[in-house]
């Protein structure tokens, strides 16, 4: 089981290539970890990401969901147009945003500058202030369609004698909004949301066709390090055991939304 192999990966040092080499060190890959700053920082960087993506994705998402709802002329367009990120590759969606923020001929800085906000280009993969935002941002634009695509089926089980009959009552759109869909959504934001965590504690490719972890770990991740650490590095004892704390980060996700999800049903 490729499970069980990882964990018990994780307790060795082993290269990745002999069986003969590998050696029982129980938990001190772990312990490793624990003192190691530059997997404080994956960590550190991976929860933040997770975070910014999770609660941006909803919003976006669930707002997009709502305007395609209005069904005016014009939506069913933009609701493929909206979704076309998703069918996209990581890979391709990295590189497409790399040389929109290239520091020198980038299209963003190019464009700042015509409409005279910068006098100089602003390297946004090579500042440790703006790397990770723009990672969170090229995430954003590739998956807030999927999210809409979620909600707006959620939308078309809301019931409408309820949107009625609080509309008849007085109640405006966005009260409509906060009483009565979102309550209606409420599996289907948990469900959206397990989804975008998880995807988000396992982030990789996007953030290693962008910038690869720097400038100087400033976009590091987990599972980049693990990266690192198996296929570079050659210590797949350590990178065994990152990608189970990988593991059990996403069941305690799972756990804690079956949880939620009890209670408010």
């Amino acid at each position: 089981m490729p499970v069980a192999s990882v964990i018990l990966t994780s307790f060795t040092h082993w290269t990745g290539f002999s069986l003969d080499n590998i050696s029982w060190l129980g938990f001190d890959n772990y312990a490793g970890l624990i003192y190691d700053p530059i997997f404080r920082k994956a960590l550190f960087n991976t929860l933040l990401f997770t975070l910014a993506t999770t609660l941006l994705l909803n919003l976006v998402g669930f707002g997009l969901a709502v305007l395609i709802d209005t069904r005016v002329p014009g939506t069913r367009l933009l609701k493929a147009v909206l979704f076309l990120p998703v069918l996209l590759s990581p890979v391709v969606v990295g590189l497409m945003w790399s040389n929109l923020l290239r520091g020198v001929g980038g299209g963003l800085n190019n464009l700042l500058s015509a409409i005279g906000i910068i006098n100089q280009p602003i390297f946004w993969l090579g500042d440790p202030h703006f790397a990770l935002p723009a990672i969170i941002l090229a995430t954003i634009w590739q998956f807030a369609g999927y999210d809409m695509i979620l909600y707006y089926a959620g939308l078309q089980n809301v019931p409408v004698t309820l949107l009625e009959a609080a509309k008849l009552d007085g109640a405006n759109y966005l009260n409509q909004i906060r009483h009565i869909v979102i309550p209606a959504l409420y599996p289907v934001i948990s469900v959206v949301m397990l989804l975008n965590i998880i995807g988000g504690l396992r982030i990789f490719d996007i953030v290693y066709v962008m910038t690869r972890g720097g400038p100087n770990r400033a976009t590091e991740v987990l599972a980049t390090y693990m990266y690192e650490q198996g296929f570079q590095l050659n210590a797949m004892g350590v990178a065994s055991a990152i990608a189970v704390i990988i593991i059990f980060l996403a069941i305690i996700v799972a756990v804690v939304r079956l949880r939620v999800l009890r209670h408010v049903e």
